[in-house]
């Protein structure tokens, strides 16, 4: 027996799962409130609690039905004494108190209503923590399988057709992002008032986390904008939590943004419950007297809770089928191809759901993915399947490396960007309504019903978002040892990890390495620019250090551009064509319409454009040609750029520096520059509906100022044999 089984408490919850599950049973039979009422108002428990307590039961009249049925379930459940504590049984506060607590269980009850409301929660959770307890001897004939996918590590005539076909079903296309997690490990806080923030709030590049998905739809949008001509306005289902006033400070994100210039009823806001803490013992857990110590339900719920809330329905009558599925803490999903590829695979083999996978790494607290064979009586069942890092051991799955000298797993890596047949979601979330129960104990502060504080393990009852894909089998009449189980109605991509995912799951902590940081993904992203510049763009740039070299000394070079210059790398490669960078360089382009050829770069260059895309009309932003725009051949930019004697912040894109060339372009503006040095601390301010020209006039740069007499577009997008070429418009 391992360690972590020795260090659990052996407590036997079977007699009272044994007692629970005939008032589950009566749950589930009569799900009528009044009909639930009166059974448990005559339960032994009850009658024996209340017997005790007759002062308190007179003042039970001031109850509704729901807060009775409720009160009663916590008396069934043997949580009510170490719960709540009644010293004044006349007291009205004390009964308020105990109506608000009573509240907090109103949501949990409505979700699980197929499990048995409150009381088949509870039932789930010790069945759950009897497995762990008492683990059964694993399933020797279900087996599992690193499942076979589609490679997009290079490029092929295949996966050209799969984004190409992902571009033209973006108007059949919904993006859904669970943002309602804890990001307990982030420690994010407000820097005036301290208050615990959610992991949309983190800032990266500069950018907050949702704003950076949100600049990656854009990049999409605008993709089949310039390809079809036609503006596609993406609904956006949002999953919030109650908890850390989540669901409140994310719509402040979105509020205060504007909208992200995008309509109002472009966004649909719908709020996962809350559910109770336990701890090993099985005993709920408070936050403070009178008050459960409640936590997200997983992301699993999600499923379920879009058909209560009618998002589906929602996003139905907008046409739209299909859906991407990312998680806020993964800013490295919007890469290159990864998703278009995704979806048009999705739709182009009508798929029922898809998962984007890549490389694991051992020992990280990620899922993976697995092909699951079940023998049946006509011969196997096949599914696609996830199983999550603190059920291996349940599974009997090691979590070795593939190879002695790697740190790559043999099962590839659950990542949660995901593809979703809305319909097909839809149908199987009416049988499959809770994918992937588990519990996952923490270390945790928790209250006990004097105030008295302590700090021990603690889990609660999560639904796992990818297992949904449980519901979708396929029969197979041979092992997949025997013989590939074919056309299942799901399947799997194989990316680059750094291209896939790079979560910012945690604060850095010096020493404890980069791995699911915002420092870590930081990293990757220059290591994918430095992929992108060096092998696509043909740019020579210094190499970037190891982990340790770039945490003690900074990186070598940094490059940040707004997704919309492609998102492929196959676009941005069109508009960057050739260039050098000094050690230590920095070019930032918040600019889609660029073109860079023959660049030398020592120092800082920053492209800036509030017009990125086009106009914004009424506060929503309308596609269109009145752009920034800049050009530059054989320029040469010199400057002192980065100041590394400060504490740069580069995650955050945090920066300071002691020049720095600055393009500021204004409206429907342009900058070209063409055979110059473009030499010390320099801003370029060009206003809208203006051209500035930089020339070299026997050997002295030259700016020439025009008006802009009409609005046309840098780059003509066309599409020939699933590649998209760009034509420079001069």
């Amino acid at each position: 027996m391992s360690e972590l089984l020795k260090s659990i408490p052996t407590v036997d919850f079977s007699s009272e799962i044994q007692r629970l599950q005939p008032v589950v049973n009566r749950m589930l039979f009569q799900p009528e409130l009044e009909k639930k009422l009166l059974f448990l108002e005559n339960h032994k428990e009850v009658k024996d609690y209340f017997s005790k307590r007759k002062n308190f039961r007179k003042l039970l009249s001031s109850f509704s039905s729901l807060e009775l049925y409720l009160l009663y379930a916590l008396v069934v459940m043997d949580q009510i004494n170490h719960l709540l504590t009644f010293k004044d049984e006349k007291a009205l506060a004390n009964v308020l108190a105990v109506k608000k607590f009573l509240l907090d269980l109103v949501d949990v009850d409505s979700f699980y209503e197929k499990e048995g409301g409150v009381i088949g929660y509870h039932l789930r959770s010790l069945k759950l923590l009897q497995e762990r307890n008492f683990p059964k001897e694993v399933n020797i004939s279900e087996k599992y399988y690193p499942p076979e996918g589609i490679d997009l590590t290079s490029a092929s005539p295949e996966i050209e057709e799969d984004v190409i076909f992902g571009i033209k079903s973006i108007k059949e296309m919904a993006e859904i992002y669970p943002v309602g997690g804890a990001a307990d490990r982030l420690h994010l806080q407000d820097e005036k008032t301290h208050f615990d923030l959610p992991a949309a709030r983190l800032e990266f590049l500069g950018k907050t986390l949702l704003e950076g998905m949100i600049r990656d739809l854009w990049a999409k949008e605008y993709l089949y904008f310039k390809l079809f001509g036609e503006q596609v306005t993406t609904p956006i289902a949002l999953m919030t939590s109650n908890e850390k006033c989540n669901d409140t400070l994310i719509k402040e994100i979105v509020n205060d943004t504007g909208g992200f210039q995008r309509p109002k009823d472009s966004y649909k806001f719908f709020t996962q419950p809350l559910v109770p803490t336990f701890t090993e013992e099985g005993k709920w857990c408070l936050r403070k007297p009178m008050e459960l110590l409640l936590k997200p339900g997983g992301h699993g719920v999600i499923w379920m809770l879009a058909l209560k809330k009618k998002v589906f329905k929602w996003l139905s009558l907008q046409n739209r089928k299909k859906a991407i599925v990312r998680q806020i803490n993964n800013p490295m999903a919007g890469v290159d191809l990864g998703v278009l590829a995704l979806f048009g695979i999705g739709c182009k083999e009508n798929k029922a759901f898809g998962f984007a996978s890549c490389s694991r790494r051992v020992k990280t607290s990620e899922g993976m993915n697995i092909l699951k064979e079940v023998p049946t009586e006509d011969g196997y069942s096949v599914v696609l399947s996830n199983i999550e890092y603190c059920d291996f051991q349940k599974f009997g799955v090691q979590d070795i490396p593939k190879n002695p000298d790697e740190p790559y797993s043999v099962f590839p890596s659950n990542t949660n960007i995901l593809f979703a047949d809305l319909k097909a979601v839809e149908e199987v979330t009416e049988s499959l309504p809770f994918p992937g129960m588990l519990v996952n104990f923490k270390e945790m502060k928790h209250s006990d019903a004097n105030g008295v504080e302590s700090v021990s393990k603690v889990a609660r009852l999560e639904l796992l978002m990818q297992n949904i894909a449980d519901g979708f089998s396929k029969p197979c009449t041979k092992s997949i040892e025997d013989e590939p189980c074919k056309d299942l109605p799901t399947f799997i991509t194989f990316n680059k990890r750094r291209k896939t995912i790079s979560p910012t799951k945690k604060q850095f902590v010096p020493g404890s390495g980069l791995v699911e940081t915002a420092h870590g993904c930081f990293y990757d992203y220059l290591k994918n620019a430095e992929e992108l510049l060096s092998e696509f763009c043909g740019f020579d740039i210094p190499d970037l250090p190891n982990e340790e070299d770039f945490l003690e000394k900074g990186p070598s070079f940094l490059f940040m551009y707004h997704p919309a210059l492609g998102p492929l790398y196959s676009t941005i490669a069109q508009k960057l064509v050739s260039g050098f960078f000094h050690y230590g360089a920095e070019l930032q382009l918040e600019i889609a319409d660029v073109y860079i050829k023959s660049m030398t770069l020592n120092g800082s260059l920053i492209v800036h454009t509030e017009s990125v895309l086009g106009d914004v009309v009424d506060n929503n932003l309308r596609f269109s040609d009145n752009t920034g725009k800049c050009i530059l051949k054989n320029v040469r930019i010199v400057n002192k750029g980065i100041d590394r004697s400060c504490e740069n912040i580069y995650w955050k894109n945090s920066v300071e520096r002691k020049e720095s060339c600055m393009i500021d372009l204004q409206g429907n503006s342009e900058f070209i520059a063409e055979d110059v040095t473009l030499h010390g601390d320099l801003l370029i301010s060009v206003k809208d509906g203006e051209r500035l020209t930089a020339k070299n006039k026997e050997g002295e740069v030259v700016f020439i100022r025009e008006k802009i007499t009409d609005a046309k577009p840098l780059w003509n997008y066309t599409l020939s044999n699933n590649l998209i070429k760009l034509e420079l418009n001069q």
